[in-house]
């Protein structure tokens, strides 16, 4: 069995009360005691507002099934509305009449069959009904709003981790490039280093075999042997006695153009 709320039991009495009301109302002339009746009644109503409220919110923290909360708040504002229809027909001066009033329904609401009350409770219902789909729709706009926003957040939490991973493979990149030159410029001085060595132990090598072929020329007598000059061509002292000049020049020409007489 469902759970009957306190609101309930106190929407039950109200209704009770404002039933009673309406049909004292009737018996009550035009005047002051009418009209502080029916701020009475409006009060009650007003009251009866506020519990349906609190009902509705006190059943939603119970874990109340939301088909049968909707059915329960329905029937309760459906009672409400028809002595909110009421109230509004002896504002508007339509006064039912004593047996209208006396037709009492179910659940304690006066039924009615004036078409000016009938036709405020039908307006009453198709607004409430209005209102309920237009509260879905909104409800549900929000809904796609907060699942496009997370949508939306979640994207951007991946984009801002791509964006962080590639700012990490630049700073890789850059220390590897950075690596790379300093490794270049070691292998650049390693080579350069390498050339010299080189070139000093081919030197070295030349040295030593220089050493060794002056060693062997000069043990076999090709080199520090002291060889005479060759005599001087016949006829090469007259040539020289004969042509006037110094001697250290006389001497060679003469000699030159005795071997060219010779030949």
């Amino acid at each position: 069995m469902a759970e009957v709320y306190d609101q309930e039991v106190q929407l039950e009495n109200l209704f009770k009360t404002l039933s009673d009301g309406f049909k004292k109302l009737d018996k009550l002339p035009e005047g002051s005691k009418r009209q502080s009746l029916l701020k009475e009644l409006t009060a009650h109503m007003q009251e009866a507002k506020i519990l349906i409220r609190e009902f509705e919110r006190e059943a939603r923290l119970d874990g109340l099934s939301p088909e049968e909360l909707a059915a329960r708040r329905k029937q309760l504002v459906q009672e409400l509305n028809g002595f909110i229809g009421l109230k509004k027909a002896y504002a508007h001066g339509h006064i039912p009449g004593r047996d209208e009033l006396m037709q009492v329904g179910p659940s304690g609401l006066p039924t009615q069959d004036t078409s000016t009350v009938s036709d405020l409770m039908v307006s009453g219902r198709k607004a409430i009904k209005e209102t309920d789909a237009s509260l879905l729709r909104s409800e549900r706009i929000v809904n796609d709003t907060v699942a496009v926003g997370a949508q939306t957040a979640e994207t951007l939490q991946l984009q801002g981790q791509q964006l962080g991973k590639v700012l990490d493979d630049l700073d890789e990149i850059h220390f590897t490039m950075k690596k790379a030159r300093q490794i270049m410029r070691d292998m650049a001085k390693s080579l350069a280093t390498d050339t010299c060595i080189t070139v000093l132990f081919v030197l070295v090598a030349l040295g030593i075999v220089a050493v060794v072929v002056l060693r062997v020329l000069k043990s076999k007598g090709v080199i520090g042997k002291k060889t005479p000059p060759p005599p001087p061509p016949p006829g090469s002292a007259a040539l020289a006695a004969a042509m006037p000049g110094p001697a250290w020049l006389v001497g060679p020409l003469a000699a030159a153009l005795a071997m060219a007489m010779a030949l």
